[in-house]
């Protein structure tokens, strides 16, 4: 395939991608995106669209879609294994504020949504980026099939092992948080309400995500083990001893979840990183973050939007990007220290600490959690 040297060309197919592929195609700037797999696809898992991302994705002409495929979600709740709640947010109330639901959505739902929406002639799969060079005004990439395609700016969203990132700034590995999570989908699950559940034990974490449909997407929290269990039958069970102490809701989804519905990734993050001349980095390839405020699929939607404004119009793609990444830094390092500190507050590692981080917890004056979690859901500029 031959691409026109006025393309955009993005390495990766994942949500940052796709969503950078539509809000460029909705400005009527040429794009070419590029993915390793055959097609464009999404681990068996949800994702939580927050009310900042649902703005930007309201703002692409993708909210009522995306609507229909997901859940709304009424409230998140963070409580004890005692059932008491050590904070929520109430969904009606931060929708007025901001205009947009919160939605809990299976993964595949929301690309085929982004997919729907795209040229299909513009997507080159199956050949994935081996390496890339620079030139005065244009960018050669360079594929595994030994194809060479030229656009005037890359844009990496290739994940966390970006190699766009490693050539650019030899990084080295990711962060390791030291915390791994094991996600699973229920196809038949227990009677749940449409909210968002957490609950909080002693270095152990359980929260649920509502689907359509009666499914339930849930994600288990633990300290990384010293060996892992390949085997998903196996692995299944080390985590249903683990949360045996847990209330009923989470020992009944972890029964109800087939082993082949779940997977586990240790969690990482890396410090925000930007590009340089023609080359930018979106999403997990700039600024991987841990999951604890379920940001990190919508801080690459919020770069997809901002990038697209940007390049609008723009006579030097390089003073474009360049743009990009000042108007994104500082919200994007904000929230992942954000996802840190939850993190480590949720994972505190003896007893007696737990017991005085839900008493502080509950003890917050609600106006100070307020204007945290409006800063955080009031912030999308697209």
């Amino acid at each position: 395939m031959s691409t026109s040297q006025e393309h955009v060309l993005i390495a990766g197919g994942g949500v940052g991608g796709l969503t950078a592929a539509v809000a460029l195609q909705r400005r009527d700037i040429p794009w070419t995106l590029i993915e390793a797999a055959p097609r464009p696809t999404a681990i068996n898992t949800s994702i939580l669209l927050q009310n900042n991302t649902m703005q930007v994705l309201n703002e692409l002409d993708l909210g009522r879609q995306v609507c229909d495929k997901g859940q709304r979600v009424a409230r998140t709740s963070i409580m004890s294994l005692t059932g008491k709640i050590l904070t929520e947010v109430n969904a009606e109330e931060v929708d007025g504020t901001v205009g947009s639901p919160a939605l809990g959505i299976h993964r595949a739902d929301l690309h085929e949504a982004l997919l729907s929406r795209l040229d299909s002639g513009c997507l080159v799969t199956g050949d994935p980026v081996i390496g890339f060079e620079t030139h005065a005004d244009t960018v050669a990439v360079h594929l595994r099939s030994g194809e060479r395609l030229q656009g005037r700016g890359l844009v990496a969203a290739d994940g966390i092992d970006s190699l766009i990132r490693a050539r650019l700034h030899g990084d080295r590995p990711a962060v390791r948080s030291g915390t791994t999570c094991l996600r699973g989908v229920t196809e038949t699950s227990p009677d749940l309400p449409d909210e968002v559940r957490e609950w909080w034990g002693h270095r152990l974490q359980f929260g649920i995500i509502p689907l359509p449909d009666g499914r339930s997407s849930w994600f288990a929290l633990i300290p990384t083990p010293a060996r892992s269990v390949p085997d998903p039958g196996d692995r299944l069970t080390f985590y249903q001893r683990l949360y045996r102490d847990f209330p009923a809701p989470v020992r009944d989804l972890l029964a109800a979840t087939q082993p082949e519905n779940t997977i586990e990734v240790e969690l990482r993050h890396r410090p925000w990183r930007g590009g340089f001349g023609a080359v930018t980095l979106l999403g997990d390839a700039a600024h991987p973050m841990l999951p604890n405020l379920g940001q990190g699929a919508g801080q690459a939607i919020e770069d997809a939007a901002v990038l697209a404004r940007r390049l609008d119009g723009a006579a030097s793609v390089a003073a474009a990007f360049r743009a990009f990444e000042q108007e994104r830094r500082a919200r994007v390092r904000w929230i992942q220290r954000q996802a840190v500190r939850m993190n480590q507050i949720a994972s505190v590692p003896s007893g007696p600490l737990s017991t005085v981080r839900d008493a502080v917890l509950r003890g917050l004056p609600a106006r100070l959690e307020r204007t945290t979690v409006m800063r955080m859901f009031d912030g999308a500029h697209a």
